[in-house]
């Protein structure tokens, strides 16, 4: 595995681990209850500094192993700003999902099988969170795919 697939993994592999807080955190069951605002805020604070202590700890240990002698060259860099664009249309997809709901929740009063309560704070905070892991996720995952692939 070269350093950026490397280093893909353990970003996969934290942004899971973090994800599984936020959701352990915010959920009950099945169900997203109610939680005082003063909850969100150390939630997003804690999902946040677990992200930028993670990522610090990787990227450090990336240039620790470059200045060992491991390389990234221009292949890496092309298979980074792939996967970055696809990380970008998978978060732009959902949130243009997100749009739809709620134009077509507001539009039809009848309910369906499965509605979003965007006005319930702690939903939406969920649901907004989920979509910038997945945006990660998917750009990770890439990252290892399309290095396997070239």
């Amino acid at each position: 595995m070269t350093l950026t697939e490397k280093r893909a993994g353990l970003s996969l592999i934290l942004a899971i681990c973090i994800f599984a807080y936020l959701v352990a955190n915010m959920t009950h069951g099945w169900s997203i209850p109610d939680q005082a605002p003063r909850h969100l805020w150390r939630t997003w604070l804690v999902v946040l500094a677990l992200a930028t202590v993670g990522e610090y700890g990787v990227s450090t240990w990336a240039a620790w192993m470059r200045q060992r002698g491991a390389l990234e060259d221009e292949r890496d860099q092309h298979i980074i700003a792939r996967a970055d664009r696809l990380g970008l249309l998978v978060g732009f997809g959902a949130i243009n999902v997100l749009v739809w709901q709620i134009l077509l929740q507001s539009t039809y009063p009848t309910p369906a099988a499965w509605t979003l309560n965007v006005q319930h704070l702690p939903t939406l905070f969920v649901v907004l969170m989920g979509v910038l892991f997945i945006a990660q996720v998917v750009k990770q995952l890439a990252i290892l795919g399309l290095g396997r692939l070239a």
